[in-house]
């Protein structure tokens, strides 16, 4: 992680953050300034070759397009993270058409359409900016981001208005321009995802059962009804302000470009101007976004006042609060359905997009052509405009009550459902000051996260009240929030709850908070602290935190405390080092790690989890060894994700750990769930083990892998192993079957279970290796349901006959199809030759055979068999077993040497495990030693 630099008090700053935002900020001016470009080159052609004609034509053609744009939107959101970049470049696409088309295209042809596209251009560039911020985190608590976002989109519009004053007499290179400026913010926007991408937070249901919403509240259903009415008129509104300004702008103009260039330059400009204006009064909480949404009824009596007094100024002036209002319409609109909730807010937001709005539009299109047949005076057009102005006023103080009403009826029940909220009314604030006085913390902290999600600016005001409540939860609340915001402004009060706080924890954490988020003066206080018996592991924890000041003092500390003979010291070390979270102080731990108290050792584990300090990973798999720490030492081996692969590769090609430490790792590697992770599990893919390498197979099929390239042939090599051992097995059952000696069928086919049961394990092991070249959804459905007790071979054919051909096909099929041993033998063995060999040939080569290449089970069985032949050439062979790591394989082994052997040549190969680990191998033991034909314990 790259460290964090200090700009400024309060202000801080790390790579991973600054650059996604530079990038968000770059993309905001350029999808501005391609927006703002377009619209004034499409209208600027429009109008010089129309004067103002065939208008409400237009904004039914706009309306004919929005209604199909949504939809397509809607239909791509999740297919590919990259769907906002290409959306982008789409448009530029378009665009660049466009312009190359407008010098083959006669001008009455090429500026309807052009100006149609304008909007279809505006749609998609805001689309593909605001999907990739919010989808990408860029956000997430981020307010300072959100603002420099909507300064610098008031600076783009500040760079259209001093662009329109170059290009006058060829409007046209203003699409041009546009489509460079999409280009170059569809690049950012890729730049941005590429840089890394945030799942997005709620899945979208459009269907009414799948979000299993049942009944109907009366509250919510008033909100959506005057939602949807609301959004309709503000639409509707917005078409007749646009006629009437672009009629207007053409009898002004009288179709010169250059005139309209000036226009559109001072209207741009005059956006700005009121947009940073607005922003000013949002960040001191004189104007609420609602109360924005009041704009737009003043917007149209301002466009009224100006065209009744053929007062160009006043229009001018009405289009720049227009874009205001049109800004704080679409903003308004976006998160009032989320009260209602997450899912049925988008449900709702797209229909209103992609229904609601285009007929709106397309109506007011029709009632302008109806009105253009009655011509109408300027009184009368007044008249008219301030009756839809008095009337839009009015659906927004309706869907304020409801929503106000809504979200108060949720809150009171502690059931609203996160996301941003409008602080807007009295109403609501009222019953978050009422809740922060409130004794119990359910309420308080309830109410603080509220604040948090809706107006950051607010929560630091509530953290510092937060500071002195009665509950000491709600302190200890505040004092976190206080040191992950790093709020300067609250270290006076932090500095007092440290000095006079009843609370010790209170204290504590106050001391931490104050080194954390304070300077040098007030870290020197914490070093007169750590010989505090109460106030030390909040001192040395903020010490260790910032790494300045005092650090020294505090790390020698630790050392100490990490050696103490008290318990309680050495957790205290392994505490103080995990929560001050600075990697660079990890030396203690690797001696917490190996503690005598596993309190300790856990202890330190998790604090090694929150370092995530790759020096510490060999300690950490030293407490693999330990089955009362196995679990968090599981727990912080995750947290280390790739780093520790380096590390879990050293632990699996070794034999000297446990199989069952090695398949641990196996299944960790695979919860670490990345394309590291899979490409490093697949590198292992032919391990010796064949426990370790079914893992490893198992969690590739699962995650969906699909092997490439050179891969397709490691993946063959390993179906070709599989089945030569399957051949083998089924060579040696094939000879047990025709064995002739009574005394040696029972332990015989007790062997011939054991392997036909390695049949069904190397059948499922190449199931899994077919998913990796052919993954499909049946063999994925046949695979999560699969035992190898009882396998499903016709529908296992079925699938394998669908996916392979060739030589895979004739390879595979023989092994699951419904043929006798001799059978699928004779279709096998011309490819793999298995040894010709007899009874005791076989029984002897699968003694021989490695552990872990077959089962421990199989393997006792062969040793059983090999006692019950008593051939002396299974000695050496049975000796080996002696050792091995499964028990009933070396208590086997015991037995049979016994029936093979003399009396005293077994009791001196096998003297050895008189003491063995397990209590059954050394009662064996003891009763072949013994020979009297009983057992001694």
């Amino acid at each position: 992680m790259t460290r964090e630099k200090k700009l400024g008090t309060g202000l801080y700053f790390s790579a991973e953050k600054l650059f996604p935002a530079l990038l968000l900020i770059s993309g905001a001016f350029l999808k501005t300034l391609a927006v703002t470009t377009m619209d004034a080159g499409a209208s600027v052609l429009f109008l010089s070759e129309y004067l103002g004609q065939d208008i409400p034509l237009i904004l039914i053609a706009v309306a004919v397009l929005t209604l199909i744009i949504w939809p397509v939107i809607a239909a791509l959101r999740e297919k590919n993270p990259q769907v906002p970049a290409y959306l982008l470049f789409a448009a530029a696409g378009i665009s660049l058409s466009l312009y190359v088309l407008s010098f083959f295209m006669p001008a009455q042809t090429f500026s309807p359409i052009v100006m149609v596209w304008k909007e279809g251009f505006r749609v998609l560039a805001e689309v593909a900016f605001w999907l990739t911020a919010y989808r990408f985190g860029a956000f997430s608590g981020k307010s300072r981001v959100l603002t420099a976002v909507l300064a610098v989109q008031a600076v783009g519009l500040l760079g259209t208005a001093g662009l329109t004053g170059f290009v006058t007499k060829h409007p046209v290179f203003l699409i041009l321009g546009a489509s460079f400026s999409a280009v170059a913010a569809a690049f950012s926007l890729k730049a941005l995802i590429d840089n890394g991408s945030a799942p997005i937070a709620h899945r979208f249901s459009f269907d009414k059962q799948k979000i299993k919403k049942r009944g109907s509240d009366s509250l919510q259903r008033n909100l959506s009804r005057c939602f949807f009415i609301s959004s309709g008129l503000l639409f509707f509104a917005a078409g007749i302000f646009q006629y009437y300004f672009l009629i207007s702008a053409a009898e002004f103009s009288i179709g010169e470009p250059k005139i309209l260039m000036k226009i559109y330059g001072t209207i741009f400009a005059g956006t700005a101007v009121v947009i940073i204006g607005a922003l000013y009064l949002f960040a001191k909480s004189r104007l609420s976004l609602f109360a924005a949404l009041f704009l737009f009824p003043i917007a149209l009596l301002v466009m009224s006042v100006g065209g009744w007094s053929v007062l160009f100024g006043f229009l001018i002036a009405a289009q720049a609060i227009f874009g205001l209002a049109n800004g704080a319409r679409e903003a308004t609109l976006q998160i009032v359905p989320l009260a209602v909730s997450l899912r049925t807010g988008f449900r709702e937001t797209l229909f209103r997009k992609s229904v609601i709005e285009p007929v709106a539009l397309a109506l007011s299109g029709l009632f302008l052509l109806t009105i253009e047949q009655n011509a109408t005076t300027e009184i009368e057009f007044l008249y008219f405009m301030t009756g839809l102005s008095v009337v839009v006023a009015l659906t927004v103080i309706a869907v304020r009550k409801a929503y106000l009403t809504s979200v108060l009826n949720m809150l009171k029940t502690h059931l609203w459902r996160g996301g941003k909220l409008l602080l807007a009314g009295k109403g609501i604030n009222a019953y978050l000051e009422e809740s922060l006085k409130a004794s119990d913390s359910q309420n308080v902290l309830y109410a603080l996260r509220v604040i948090e999600e809706s107006s950051p600016s607010m929560f630091s005001k509530y953290l510092k009240q937060a500071l002195h409540h009665a509950n000491e939860d709600v302190r200890l609340y505040a004092l976190s929030e206080i040191e992950e915001l790093r709020l300067s402004e609250a270290l006076a009060d932090v500095a007092e709850l440290a000095e006079t706080d009843e609370s010790a924890k209170v204290r504590r954490n106050a001391v931490r908070v104050m080194c954390r988020a304070g300077g040098s003066e007030e870290r020197e206080k914490a070093v007169c602290l750590i010989d505090d018996p109460i106030l030390r592991d909040g001192a040395l924890t903020g010490l260790l935190a910032v790494g300045r000041e005092g650090v020294f003092v505090a790390i020698k500390r630790i050392a100490d405390l990490s050696v103490s003979p008290d318990k309680n010291d050495r957790l205290s070390a392994a505490t103080v080092l995990g929560d001050a979270g600075n990697a660079a102080f990890y030396h203690p731990l690797t001696t917490l790690l190996s503690d005598t108290d596993f309190d300790v050792c856990k202890a330190a584990l998790n604090a090694a989890g929150k370092l995530v300090n790759p020096l510490l990973l060999p300690a950490v798999m030293e407490t693999f060894r330990y089955p009362e720490l196995r679990e968090a030492a599981a727990d912080t081996l995750l947290q280390f994700k790739e780093t520790a692969l380096k590390e879990i590769d050293a632990v699996l090609i070794s034999d000297k750990y446990p199989i069952q430490f090695r398949v641990l790792l196996t299944r960790l590697t695979a919860r670490i769930a990345s394309p590291a992770a899979e490409e490093f599990l697949f590198n292992h893919i032919q391990i010796e083990d064949r426990r370790i390498r079914f893992n490893i197979i198992k969690a590739l099929s699962l995650a969906g892998y699909k092997a490439t390239g050179k891969k397709i042939n490691i993946v063959r090599l390993c179906l070709y192993d599989e089945m030569e051992t399957a051949t083998g097995i089924l060579a040696a059952m094939h000879v047990f079957s025709k064995n002739k000696n009574e005394e040696l069928n029972a332990p015989l086919d007790i062997l011939k279970t054991a392997l036909n049961g390695e049949i069904e394990y190397i059948k499922e092991r190449i199931l899994l290796l077919l998913s990796l070249l052919f993954p499909s959804k049946p063999l994925a459905d046949l695979l999560s349901k699969y035992n190898p007790a009882k396998p499903e071979d016709e529908i296992t054919v079925k699938i394998a006959d669908k996916l392979l051909s060739g030589e895979l096909r004739m390879l595979c099929l023989p092994l699951f199809e419904n043929k006798t041993l001799q059978q699928r033998l004779a279709l096998l063995r011309p490819q793999f030759y298995p040894p010709v060999l007899s009874v005791n040939g076989h029984i002897q080569d699968i003694l021989k055979t490695p552990a872990g290449e077959l089962t421990d089970w199989t393997r006792a069985c062969a040793a059983y068999a090999a006692g019950s032949v008593k051939d002396i050439m299974f000695t050496d062979a049975l000796t080996t077993l002696l050792s091995d790591a499964d028990a009933i394989v070396r208590e086997t082994a015991v037995w049979a040497l016994g029936k093979i052997l003399p009396c005293e040549e077994a009791a001196r190969l096998i003297s050895g495990n008189l003491e063995d680990s397990s209590v059954y191998v050394a009662r064996m033991t003891r009763f072949v030693i013994d020979g009297s034909g009983q057992m001694v314990l």
